[in-house]
């Protein structure tokens, strides 16, 4: 645990004595901590090291804790301009391109989705990421509370497929073993289940530890958006 904890970030300018950083530099920090070692090591303390100061000095920046996550949150969507991939003429093709871009965005990031999930700040890239989505439900037609549902709806549904594909599949995934190697033995025990028991569950063992998660995931936004079609022409 965190060995200096104030309850409130700090007013003024530091003693003389102190290092001089910025809530910038901090950011970057905690952001190489989190690439470097994962979001469940990622502690004051090993910030304040990565920039070569004490605790103490983070905050001078942030409140605690939580807000640096907040704010790490935020700057992990850094970088992802959705707004430019949304088609005035076709929504369903801006909605596919955004959501897809979505995923590679976090995929490309240790532990992003975890982080996300259940995190809503609302700094500058957050924003921009929501509001490409909201513009591009919008041009599909719904009106205020289908567009915000639906907003809400697709962007936890990337947020959680993402959080499936960076968690190990299994302590011996964790522990080294290739996920290759974990699925297709994975596949022979349910394989060779009783099949009286689990006749669907052998009948699909291949089909249910397939490694094909960028084709499960296209599968997921059609039916998405599917459904944000009939929704369309129910409202309509």
């Amino acid at each position: 645990m965190d060995s200096v904890r104030p309850p409130k970030r700090r007013r003024g300018r530091p003693p003389a004595n102190t290092a001089v950083i910025s809530r910038e530099a901090v950011l970057a920090a905690g952001l190489r901590v989190l690439e470097r070692d994962g979001l469940d090591a990622l502690t004051m303390r090993k910030v304040a090291e990565e920039l070569g100061v004490q605790a103490a000095s983070l905050y001078w920046h942030v409140r605690d804790k939580d807000e640096l996550l907040d704010l790490l949150a935020d700057e992990l969507l850094a970088g992802a301009d959705l707004r430019s991939l949304v088609d005035p003429a076709d929504w369903r093709a801006g909605a596919a391109a955004i959501l897809r871009e979505m995923r590679r965005h976090l995929l490309a990031r240790r532990d992003s989705a975890r982080l996300l999930a259940g995190r809503f700040s609302a700094g500058p890239n957050r924003l921009r990421s929501m509001e490409a989505v909201l513009g591009v439900l919008r041009s599909a037609g719904l009106g205020p509370h289908d567009t915000a549902y639906a907003c809400y709806f697709l962007m936890v549904t990337v947020i959680g497929f993402v959080a499936n594909e960076q968690a190990p599949l299994s302590a011996q995934v964790r522990n080294g073993m290739p996920a290759r190697e974990f699925l297709d033995g994975l596949r022979d025990r349910l394989a060779g289940l009783p099949a009286e028991e689990y006749p669907h569950t052998v009948a699909l063992a291949a089909e249910v530890t397939g490694p094909d998660l960028a084709r499960r995931f296209d599968f997921a936004v059609d039916r998405m958006l599917d459904g944000i079609e009939t929704l369309r022409g129910e409202r309509g």
